[in-house]
């Protein structure tokens, strides 16, 4: 069971206070490096980067961070993450990943660029995650880099004005929620995964 001592646990407003002074240090630095390392392929599985870029579109109402800064620092992030997942699939990284047994996603992503690539592209930067796949893809598939940039540049754009706003438009009331329920959250996601990896066994 889990077994919470009074007292050494944080409260919401104190992690909230500690968070905004966090940001208001290396708040830009949090976005930026976050977008980047979100996007990057098989890394952002593990880095939570888009956590770092939306607290920053929340906070920036509260004054810590400018949101114009954080939404362009964050989209500029992931077109850089994004520019060097295409080089690498472009380069050979695919045939490196292919060998580890990686390459389903790629075919995929491959598959349906090669039908549709704006509408792809749009629709699949929505989460940096499946936007990783389909930026090796399109290298892979040595799609001309100027429209490979110009169609991420306009999508991303897109989706960032999209997530970036939501968070600012609800502030830090979302995060407080998260905050002073974050062992129920951490308990659901928990068992979501295990839910998950027993349907597919």
């Amino acid at each position: 069971g889990f077994i919470f001592v009074r007292g050494s646990i944080p409260d919401a407003e104190t992690l909230l206070g500690f968070i905004e002074g966090l940001y208001k240090t290396f708040g830009y630095y949090l976005v930026f490096f976050g977008a980047i390392l979100e996007g990057m392929f098989l890394i952002g599985l593990y880095v939570p980067g888009s956590a770092t870029v939306l607290l920053g579109a929340s906070l920036s109402k509260t004054g810590v961070v400018q949101y114009p800064i954080v939404l362009i620092l964050a989209t500029l992030g992931l077109l850089i993450s994004y520019s060097i997942n295409y080089l690498l699939g472009k380069y050979g990284w695919y045939h490196v990943l292919a060998r580890l047994g990686l390459n389903k996603g790629l075919d995929i992503a491959k598959d349906k660029l090669e039908k549709h690539q704006t509408k792809t592209i749009f629709l699949g930067y929505f989460h940096p995650g499946s936007a990783s796949f389909l930026s090796t893809a399109a290298g892979v598939l040595s799609i001309p880099f100027k429209k490979f940039f110009l169609l991420s540049l306009l999508s991303q754009l897109f989706w960032s004005l999209l997530w970036g706003s939501l968070a600012y438009v609800f502030g830090t009331t979302l995060v407080e929620l998260f905050l002073k329920y974050f062992g129920f959250v951490v308990v659901g996601l928990v068992g979501i995964w295990l839910l998950r990896k027993r349907l597919r066994k």
